[in-house]
This record gives C-alpha cells, sequence and structure tokens, in this order.
C-alpha cells in the first residue's frame, strides 16, 4: 500500500476501526501512549489483525522507550509507526529491519528532523501544539514548511475546514481525531464519512506537495 492521505487517530474499538475503513480511509491510529484515547491491548491486537490487510493500522507512540516500542510493535505486527519523540538510530535500524514504516510526528514551531531522522523516516506530520485536544495549527505557518518526505497535517481540522486547510497548505495528507469524535475515542460515523470525503475530494483536485 502507498503511505495514507487521510488516517483516522484514536481508534479504541472494532466498531470504530471498522466505521473507518467502511469510510474509505487509509488509515487508522492506534494510541498506544497514555491518552484519553490510549487503545487497550486485546483490542489493539484484534484491530489490526482483521484490519491490518485493508488499511494502514498506525502505532502511535509517546514518551515510551525503543524495547516498550519494538515489543508491540512485535506482538501486533505493526507495519506502521507514528512517533512523538526524537527517535534512536537504534530504533530507526529495528524497526527497518522488521520493515516498518516511520511517520515522524513534529509541532509547527519545532519542525525539525534529526540527521539519523532524516534519512529513515517515510513521511512527516506536522501536528498541533497539543496533539488531539482539537486545537487549530498554526496553518499560516504550516503552509511554508518544507520536506524531503510527504507532509501529513493535523490539529483541529473537522469536515467543515479540511478543504480549505488542503488547499491553503497543500500537505500531502491529513489526519483527524477529536474533529469526528462523539466523545474521546469514539468516533461519529457521520463526522468520520464527511470528513473523509471531503478530505478525499480536496486531495484529488489540489494535489499534493
Amino acid at each position: 500500500m502507498s503511505l495514507p492521505r487521510v488516517k483516522v487517530c484514536g481508534v479504541t474499538s472494532l466498531v470504530d476501526a471498522g466505521l473507518v475503513a467502511g469510510a474509505g480511509a487509509d488509515a487508522l491510529g492506534l494510541i498506544y501512549a497514555a491518552s484519553v484515547r490510549q487503545v487497550v491491548g486485546a483490542t489493539a491486537t484484534d484491530i489490526v489483525m482483521r484490519y491490518g490487510h485493508e488499511l494502514w493500522c498506525v502505532g502511535v507512540f509517546r514518551h515510551q522507550d525503543d524495547r516498550e516500542i519494538l515489543r508491540l510493535v512485535e506482538r501486533d505486527a505493526l507495519r506502521m509507526v507514528q512517533l512523538h519523540d526524537p527517535a534512536s538510530e537504534e530504533l530507526l535500524d529495528a524497526l527497518a529491519q522488521r520493515d516498518v514504516r516511520v511517520i515522524r510526528a513534529l509541532s509547527a514551531s519545532r519542525p525539525h528532523l534529526t540527521p539519523v531522522e532524516e534519512s529513515c523516516v517515510a513521511a512527516v506530520l506536522v501536528d498541533g501544539s497539543t496533539p488531539g485536544s482539537g486545537v487549530a495549527n498554526d496553518w499560516e505557518l504550516v503552509s511554508t514548511l518544507r520536506f524531503a518526505v510527504p507532509m501529513l497535517v493535523a490539529g483541529g481540522l473537522t469536515p467543515d475546514n479540511v478543504a480549505d486547510v488542503i488547499e491553503r497548505v497543500r500537505p500531502w495528507g491529513v489526519d483527524v481525531a477529536s474533529g469526528v469524535e462523539v466523545v474521546h475515542g469514539v468516533k461519529d460515523p457521520a463526522k468520520m464519512t464527511s470528513f473523509i470525503s471531503r478530505a478525499r475530494t480536496a486531495l484529488t483536485q489540489k494535489g499534493a506537495q
């Protein structure tokens, strides 16, 4: 599969995973880090087993050591991870040996990869200052950023604003969590379907950087 262009993050149940797949997303995010959207172990395993062949099941990690990340990658047979902390060369090498692709999450105010990350990551996610909060990113600043790899953007995206953000920023793809929820960790089917449809149309019409 090619790199995801529409990702729905913070999926916590098999039901919502099915909704994400049925609505036509390219990826779903499973948050293994401490979070109001943290997915329980057995559920994460079940989601990857059921939907990992249809779309990217992206393991999201923050403030976890290399050993814990690799343990969860192997337990759930993850093929893509999203790292919110600077990645060690050892971790990146270990993930590469397992053929696991890496999305490196950065903030718009600190959009810098380390030299080893520059040569290893498959994509960059420019997230808001507080990931998952629903607070809008600084789109003016994000629109000036350029990377050698595809850029996805997140931070306060909703069905109502995603097309405008894509037109303004021209990213490779988009990532949403709170903008398509009923409550933390529970997705709203109508919002999610609308978001994915509008994002897909805008990405097709405007292209990507």
